[in-house]
């Protein structure tokens, strides 16, 4: 098999995974009861996309082309059994023009189930890539690993739906080949196991375990019996599901400004997005705000460095606290120049389960002798006035898994606002700074008066 090297020359300086097209053979002649041990190896491809802070409707199509094989064990399940499924692939995507740690994209596989099932399944694999990777060299051997309840006797299917890898910064999804948003609108892949559940009838899933049951130190399962009900049960058909989040945007907003005295409007278009966007409690949660330009500058010119875009965003529903959102300083900036479009970001940890909104309350353009403050209050800074950019999501019951982070936000918000790295070699800072210089458009007003310092207010 001829793979496909990564495509993409310009559009993206970060990690742009190329997907990969199932092409499953000829199929096989339908049986009475399919023995249901695996499907492949097989060569197939998919078609994926790139997401900066997994917003928007991707960019930078490309391709991954692969040998894939997917297992179950037991290979012959029964009405009631737990079911473990892996999907594996041997070489991986190509990576793009940046060098990549070990870990940095963790992958989750959704696959649908069919026939006598329903509901999905999630598998994982939490560190990925297991090294370093140069640029544009293979990432490596995947192998993501998940569960599901065997819930009626019958025939039924698994199929994989899609593939993503995870990184905070630049996520990208894949399914079907072709060039979609494979985030908001995947195609199954070809890539589809058969079988039949052995036995009669329907079982009920087992109990998920309370919050609070926790056994004591000295208590340990005795090999004759069952697992212990405080072990996290395997994803079933009974589970919540992710409930799709309602980023903000791409809309366009107008907001009004104060520089010392002076006052103006901003008009640009604003996206607000998280991510993960369906966590578990304790996730840690990446929150996004990209705007296409910023106001314009003042009569005198910016140093490069000196002016910095921040944001506050509140939480709001079953959490609480603000989050501070950060982007790169701007360069240098003419007098009366329009400032380029920005993302910025910050983090928090997630508490209890529920619907959680993000509200935009005050947008800053921090410089060091003078600020600007951007809101929907008549005056901006005596008056602050919380913005119309607001964003929803559900946080799920369950506790938070391993690819989905610990959270270091203080608990119900009090996010930082310093940009992530991934390290020497890492795509993080470089994808951002990429993707901010990329939306060098705008209109606005920033008046800065470098005679007057700023005055700190708590």
């Amino acid at each position: 098999m001829t793979r496909r090297r990564f495509p993409v020359r310009l559009a993206a300086p970060a990690l742009v995974l190329a997907p990969l097209l199932l092409t499953i053979p000829a199929a096989v002649p339908a049986r009475a009861a399919p023995p249901a041990a695996a499907i492949g190896p097989t060569a197939a491809t998919l078609g994926c996309r790139l997401y900066f802070n997994d917003a928007g409707t991707g960019s930078s199509p490309t391709i991954w082309q692969d040998t894939f094989t997917l297992t179950q064990s037991p290979a012959e399940p029964k009405v009631g059994d737990t079911v473990t499924v892996t999907l594996t692939a041997p070489t991986g995507p190509d990576n793009g023009p940046v060098g990549l740690n070990a870990g940095d994209v963790p992958v989750n596989v959704t696959l649908a189930l069919g026939g006598s099932l329903s509901g999905s399944a999630t598998l994982r694999m939490s560190s990925y890539p297991a090294r370093a990777v140069a640029p544009t060299e293979p990432l490596g051997p995947i192998t993501a690993t998940g569960t599901y309840f065997a819930a009626a006797a019958g025939a039924a299917t698994l199929t994989v739906g899609r593939v993503t890898f995870a990184n905070a910064s630049a996520t990208t999804h894949c399914s079907a080949a072709g060039d979609r948003d494979h985030k908001a609108a995947p195609v199954p892949t070809s890539i589809v196991e058969s079988f039949t559940v052995g036995g009669t009838g329907t079982a009920t899933p087992p109990p998920r375990p309370s919050a609070s049951a926790t056994p004591p130190p000295s208590a340990k399962p005795s090999p004759s019996l069952p697992p212990s009900a405080t072990d996290d049960p395997p994803p079933t058909a009974t589970d919540e599901v992710d409930t799709p989040a309602q980023p903000f945007g791409p809309k366009s907003v107008k907001l009004n400004c104060k520089t010392l005295s002076s006052l103006s409007t901003w008009t640009a278009t604003h996206t607000l997005s998280m991510s993960p966007s369906n966590p578990g409690r304790g996730a840690k949660v990446t929150v996004s705000l990209k705007f296409s330009a910023g106001p314009k500058s003042g009569p005198v010119p910016v140093g490069a460095g000196d002016l910095v875009p921040k944001a506050t965003v509140k939480v709001g529903g079953v959490g609480s606290g603000t989050v501070n959102l950060t982007g790169p300083a701007y360069g240098a900036i003419d007098a009366n120049a329009i400032l380029p479009g920005a993302t910025l970001t910050g983090t928090y940890t997630t508490s209890q389960a529920g619907l959680v909104s993000l509200t935009v309350t005050n947008v800053v353009f921090d410089h060091p002798q003078v600020d600007t403050e951007c809101n929907a209050g008549a005056d901006p800074v005596t008056g602050p006035k919380e913005t119309s950019i607001v964003a929803k999501f559900t946080v799920k019951s369950r506790a938070a898994t391993d690819d989905e982070g610990e959270g270091g936000g203080g608990g119900n918000g009090d996010g930082g606002g310093s940009l992530p790295t991934t390290g020497e070699g890492g795509v993080t800072t470089l994808i951002l700074l990429w993707s901010s210089a990329a939306l060098l458009l705008g209109v606005g007003l920033v008046v800065v008066l470098p005679r007057r310092r700023r005055l700190l207010r708590s």
